[in-house]
């Protein structure tokens, strides 16, 4: 599922798109970005606490520039995907570059990657040893499944993926003004997208990036970066008690020795 929104001042892209756009010189804003700012996820929360639980303003321009000011594309992937509209509104020169892919092969990448590291026991378990990176963005990614696809479980996200791949499409198509949309598909190269984009085509191959390959890769991360965190902060409070705990057992040890 992918929207992009350019225009020297944002853009929505799905991977492979974000692959293109970094060719083209934008600098795109991901969800993998959390774990080099973790208070994004913060901010994230308040905007779909705003949006789908009525709780707080909703984001205006200010808040947008805040969060996202810094990079000139953002990806359509959870949880900006469920920020479309609001970021076409706050973006009002932007263009929108909608790639879509064929329902089914979507929907087998979509479950197999999205769906099952959202309801996943062991990435539910390694954020709860990680509560200072894994888990806000678990619980970030979380509020976007029970907000956006109002899902509640697993079961319940499969059933209504395919008719949330719908709905965006239409949401983008319907709030977009069709001066400023390209429909594309990636077959299409080069060309069409350069053109829409105003840049000059670029001297190397389109990328050709495979989504499910590169989300699992991310997966593998996550988990192992939890891991380490978890290790590591446990060993900082846990080797100093060990420690102090054999000076006093050899402190209590010598003075049974000398009794």
């Amino acid at each position: 599922m992918s929207s992009t929104i350019t225009d020297q001042s944002k853009t929505v892209p799905n991977t492979a798109m974000q692959a293109a756009l970094n060719i083209l010189g934008y600098n795109c804003y991901h969800s993998s970005v959390f774990f080099s700012n973790i208070r994004d996820c913060d901010m994230w929360n308040d905007a779909m606490d705003a949006k789908y639980l009525g709780q707080g303003p909703r984001f205006t321009r200010t808040e947008w520039d805040q969060l996202l000011g810094s990079y000139s594309a953002v990806s359509a992937d959870p949880p900006a995907v469920a920020f479309a509209e609001d970021l076409v509104a706050a973006y009002p020169d932007a263009k929108v570059i909608l790639v879509e892919r064929e329902i089914e092969s979507w929907y087998q990448s979509f479950d197999a990657n999205i769906i099952a590291a959202q309801w996943s026991p062991l990435i539910s378990f390694v954020s709860e040893l990680d509560p200072w990176l894994l888990r806000p963005v678990r619980r970030c990614h979380r509020r976007w499944a029970t907000g956006w696809m109002a899902s509640a479980g697993k079961a319940e996200m499969r059933e209504k993926a395919r008719r949330a791949y719908r709905d965006h499409y239409a949401l983008v198509r319907r709030v977009t003004p069709k001066d400023r949309l390209l429909e594309y598909k990636f077959s299409d190269g080069w060309g069409p997208l350069c053109e829409f984009l105003g840049k000059p085509v670029p001297d190397a191959p389109f990328p050709r990036v495979n989504d499910s390959e590169a989300l699992q890769e991310l997966l593998t991360i996550i988990i192992k970066r939890g891991l380490y965190n978890s290790l590591k902060r446990t060993l900082k409070v846990a080797l100093p008690l060990a420690v102090l705990m054999m000076f006093v057992w050899l402190y209590y040890r010598g003075l049974y020795h000398r009794g």
